[in-house]
């Protein structure tokens, strides 16, 4: 019994044993048709050289754009000087356009020369002798002694004085050379001495009396 027994275990070995083999045997046939057939090779093509590209170049930042300045339509203050400039050369124009006549306009630049500055009261000088009559000369005679008068003021007066009339000319002369603070009244006194041909010095009445001895006698 126990001879069967041991039997009946070897044949069940070897049938299991058989059993493994033919799985084993049909997985490797399985495995090897499983295997990616090998694809023919095409014509060989050398590989490309690795070409590293070159960076791009900077393109150049144009210029940022700037807005035109925008016109000023509004005048910028000016410095004081200016500012008194254009004053008197606005009121110039207008008196010297105005419908007055010549002594009217005398007048009245005689008026502005004060407020004037030292540049504007020269020019404005010569204007009031282009306008001022023999008749009317009153404003400008007091102008013209005054010794606080500027100088360049003075002398714009005293050469328009030399081309006046005997009569208002010569009085004013001695108005001015008997003035001590006068800085014209050197030259009104040497005036003076070539008109009349006589030197007084410094005696005024002497000065008086020729003058009205002259004009007497130059009638």
């Amino acid at each position: 019994m126990r001879n069967s027994s041991f039997s009946v275990r070897v044949i069940l070995f070897l049938v299991v044993a058989g059993g493994i083999g033919l799985l084993i045997g049909w997985l490797v046939t399985r495995g090897e048709d499983a295997k990616v057939l090998p694809v023919p090779a095409g014509p060989t093509v050398p590989p490309v050289a690795s070409q590293v590209a070159p960076p791009p170049e900077p393109r150049p930042h144009p210029a940022p754009i700037v807005a035109p300045p925008e016109e000023n339509t509004m005048a910028e203050a000016p410095p004081a000087d200016d500012a008194a400039q254009g004053t008197w050369e606005n009121k110039l124009e207008h008196i010297l356009l105005a419908d007055d006549d010549d002594n009217a306009k005398a007048d009245h630049i005689l008026e502005l020369i004060p407020t004037a500055p030292p540049d504007a009261q020269t020019e404005l000088a010569q204007h009031l002798v282009n306008m001022v009559q023999d008749d009317h000369y009153a404003g400008a005679a007091g102008l013209l002694t005054n010794s606080a008068t500027p100088s360049a003021v003075s002398t714009v007066l005293m050469n328009d004085l030399l081309n006046r009339d005997n009569n208002l000319k010569l009085p004013m002369l001695l108005d001015v050379a008997r003035q001590d603070d006068h800085p014209l009244k050197d030259q009104a006194r040497e005036m003076l001495e070539v008109l009349l041909q006589e030197d007084h010095g410094t005696n005024w009445d002497d000065w008086s009396s020729s003058i009205t001895t002259w004009l007497a006698q130059n009638q």
